[in-house]
């Protein structure tokens, strides 16, 4: 059999990874097996079992693939020049972007990794790492904003990187579902609102004035009253 180049292998490994995503969102994890994925993506039953030797290995690799694509984008969003409250508002309309109609197949996927956690070890162990991934960059961009005074000093950073993922699934779950009963739009706006008023420090912004004018109104619900916060800005 003649040898295919790296180029060719990473093709094709993509061109999988693209099946069992498109079989995970269509039908869910349970209902795709691996024959899906062979019809889908018209590779041979042997070309899928030499690059994912079981359903398992597909969906953990797509788990982490996006979970790492994530990251890489965030990390290099918040490593570029520029002032945070633009790059935070970037890394918002990324997320939301996300949730668009076109992309809910993919969230849908995303909420079959955090329920197939509960019955699989090896599952769960890889979405403790994913989340942690996650956690420790939420913490790192919170305490570098307190230090440089743009988030409030009694502001707890893990409770407040718990509650921003926290924040993100639920938001993720609700679309998903088809629970969600506002505009993404104004989702966004009060989302943005809520964590501006509750975690920015005095006379700070974490997010750019771009866009807000529209969750005017929310941020203003939100603000705390008579000029007190809570603890740890929840």
């Amino acid at each position: 059999m003649p040898k295919i180049s790296p180029a060719q292998e990473q093709q094709r490994r993509a061109q999988i990874l693209a099946a069992a995503m498109a079989c995970f969102a269509r039908q869910g994890y349970h209902a795709t097996s691996m024959d899906d994925v062979v019809r889908e993506s018209g590779l041979s039953v042997g070309a899928i079992y030499s690059y994912f030797p079981s359903k398992e290995d597909l969906f953990l690799t797509l788990s982490e693939d996006r979970a790492e694509q994530t990251l890489a984008y965030l990390n290099d969003l918040f490593a570029r020049p520029g002032s945070i409250a633009d790059k935070s508002r970037e890394a918002v309309d990324y997320f939301f972007d996300r949730l668009s109609d076109e992309l809910v197949p993919l969230a849908r996927v995303n909420v079959e990794f955090l329920s197939e956690a509960l019955k699989s070890e090896r599952i769960k162990e890889r979405q403790d790492r994913r989340c942690e991934s996650i956690r420790q960059f939420f913490c790192t961009l919170l305490g570098d904003a307190q230090r440089r005074g743009e988030l409030r000093r009694d502001v707890d950073i893990q409770a407040a990187a718990e509650l921003m993922m926290a924040l993100g699934e639920g938001i993720v779950l609700l679309t998903v579902t088809g629970l969600r009963r506002v505009s993404l739009e104004s989702l966004k706006a009060a989302y943005i609102a809520l964590l501006d008023s509750g975690l920015a420090g005095p006379d700070h912004s974490l997010f750019s004035s771009v866009g807000l004018a529209n969750g005017a109104a929310v941020a203003a619900a939100a603000a705390p009253r008579n000029g007190t916060h809570l603890k740890g800005g929840f």
